[in-house]
């Protein structure tokens, strides 16, 4: 048989004919000149990327008769046959055949004798990840300590399935997928060799159906020379041979879920499917294209896109028809479906499915909730902002009304009796507050609250309010931050009561809009309509002695240090009293009496 293979007519022989793997063989061509090789080696790295064909140029260039030199001649015997693998002292075996371990008890029995024609015994193990543990144990101490004249050259596509014993003897190199761009090169400097004409976009997409692997664009360029009836290669014949759909099917495909045409996909798809296309080639091709689409959008410059598109204007412009996050999301779905369409009776009906449900989405849905999401993160910064700004206006006004005078508010009566000094640094500095304080709670609409208010409704209430809680975080989850900080304390049949510690959390949940939200959630939780009525804690507790209506203290007086409670409670129900007055206007805690 006088034909050859692409792939094996055009194999590399010397490390210089390598592609895409010059960390490799820089280091194997500088240990070479200095004569300092391991024992062992290990080449990992996926299929068709030159592991073997770089196993057999090592084998050549310590063996040369015009050597060892970092490349070997191809011209001395020694090389010519280790060329066509009939040299007795290179061995290549394969291990997915030969993987039990008395082939290699056979093997280590062997390694003892002596080579016959060349320097080294080179044992080059192939797919070496396919022997039993038995066998791996029974090589671990050759393959650690073998005869000076020997050399192993281990090649696998797996090396995690490897035991790290193994690993750990032999120097590693990881060979590296072949890039697009190199692929093209070599496709192209064939095609001159072989005076084959073909189309660039016919070379790209034997490229890229390649996935890195020299000798799989080979093979299907071998292929497609052969279907090719005027010795010319298209991109036609490319993909018939290759079993893929053309760039403009693919974007028709996706521009019809972009623009919600489920009947323009579906024709598409069935009319691809009919030509003999697979429904799984088809879905990894739009996988493939939906990313190719996203990169454009979000990365346009990466070298990667360039090659592969050529600055497609078709699909420049389909990319501009919806943002990133839609196209992440569609290539998610994608991927769901692929994995799915492994398992299943009817691969077809779930790509089917899975291009309806992406054109019934809306368009903007995923930048809507994109849109939402930024817009909550904007308000939660803004009211962080201005929590800020409020806490430093409270610290001016908290250190301000150590400042205040003495005498009590001008709307007391002149007939009063004189007012409780406040102790103060300076009585005669006036600041003002530059916030005003929130508006306290009517106390007889606490007091409504409170009578109507039963045991019963509360406990009910506190059952269900982590229900209201989390409702409330699924429609503003901003407004769930600030009602988070209340706490239930009055439920009467059509409102409830809401205690907060924090004042700019009361005044917040009162604006308006976040009102109106929690008394809806209130109205479902709860079954009738609620409102909504909030109050600070501290007004709350001082609000209860008071509803409780104990007996004045009939004392007018207290001694120095007295709390202001008890003198409050001794003036009675004196709405004119000065002391009751001074505690209503800067509360109790910021009072002492004095004789």
């Amino acid at each position: 048989m006088s034909y050859r293979a692409l792939y094996r007519v055009w194999r590399s022989q010397t490390f210089a004919d390598l592609i895409g793997q010059e960390h490799v063989t820089k280091t194997l061509t500088n240990a070479l000149a200095e004569g300092h090789f391991s024992h062992a080696y290990l080449f990992s790295g996926p299929r068709g990327t030159g592991k073997t064909s770089t196993a057999k140029i090592m084998a050549k260039a310590i063996n040369c008769l015009n050597g060892p030199s970092p490349e070997p001649c191809n011209e001395c015997e020694a090389c010519r046959k280790i060329t066509t693998g009939s040299l007795m002292d290179v061995v290549e075996i394969d291990a997915a055949s030969n993987r039990g371990v008395d082939e290699i008890r056979d093997l280590r029995d062997k390694v003892k004798y002596a080579p016959s024609e060349v320097r080294y015994k080179v044992y080059i193990v192939d797919e070496v990840h396919m022997l039993t543990t038995e066998a791996f144990n029974a090589l671990l101490k050759t393959l650690e300590e073998p005869p000076e004249h020997v050399v192993f050259i281990l090649a696998t596509t797996e090396p995690h399935k490897l035991p790290a014993t193994i690993i750990s003897r032999c120097q590693r190199f990881s060979f590296r997928r072949i890039s697009l761009a190199a692929i093209l090169q070599r496709l192209r400097m064939i095609c001159e060799a072989q005076n084959v004409a073909a189309e660039d976009a016919a070379l790209t997409v034997i490229a890229q159906a390649a996935d890195g692997g020299m000798r799989d664009a080979l093979s299907l360029l071998d292929q497609v020379m052969a279907f090719a009836d005027d010795g010319k290669i298209s991109e036609e014949a490319v993909l018939a041979v290759t079993g893929s759909a053309s760039r403009q099917s693919l974007a028709a495909i996706v521009a019809g879920i972009l623009e919600q045409k489920p009947s323009d996909c579906l024709e598409r798809v069935d009319r691809l499917l009919n030509e003999g296309l697979e429904a799984e080639r088809l879905i990894h091709d739009l996988i493939h294209l939906t990313r190719d689409l996203m990169l454009i959008r979000t990365a346009p410059d990466l070298q990667e896109i360039e090659q592969r598109l050529g600055g497609d204007a078709i699909l420049e412009q389909l990319a501009t028809q919806s943002s990133a996050v839609r196209l992440g999301r569609v290539l998610e779905r994608l991927i769901y479906t692929q994995q799915q369409m492994k398992w299943a009776a009817q691969p077809r009906i779930l790509l089917e499915v899975a291009l309806v449900d992406l054109t019934q989405c809306p368009p903007d849905s995923t930048e809507a909730a994109a849109g939402k999401e930024t817009d909550d993160v904007q308000e939660i910064a803004r009211l962080k902002e201005e929590l800020r700004q409020l806490r430093q206006q409270w610290e001016e006004w908290k250190g301000g009304r150590s400042h205040l005078p003495t005498s009590a508010p001008t709307s007391a009566p002149a007939d009063a009796s004189p007012p409780a000094s406040v102790s103060s640094p300076n009585p005669k500095k006036k600041v003002q507050p530059s916030r005003p304080r929130p508006a306290p709670v009517a106390k007889g609409e606490v007091a409504s609250m409170l009578a109507r208010s039963t045991p019963e409704r509360l406990q009910r209430l506190k059952g269900l309010w982590p229900e209201v809680l989390g409702r409330v975080k699924e429609r503003k989850i901003t407004v769930h931050a600030w009602l988070i900080d209340g706490e239930p304390v009055a439920a009467a049949e059509d409102a409830v009561l809401i205690a907060f510690r924090n004042a700019i959390h009361r005044d917040t949940t009162e604006r308006e809009g976040n009102k109106g939200l929690i008394e809806e959630v209130l109205q479902e939780v709860m079954g009738s309509s609620q409102r909504l009525i909030t109050v600070m804690k501290e007004e709350f507790d001082a609000i209860q002695p008071v509803e409780q209506a104990a007996p004045p203290v009939t004392s007018t007086t207290s001694s120095k240090g007295e709390s202001a409670d008890s003198v409050a409670g001794g003036q009675g129900e004196r709405d004119d009293d000065p002391v009751k007055q001074a505690i209503d206007f800067f509360g109790k805690d910021m009072i002492e009496i004095t004789d």
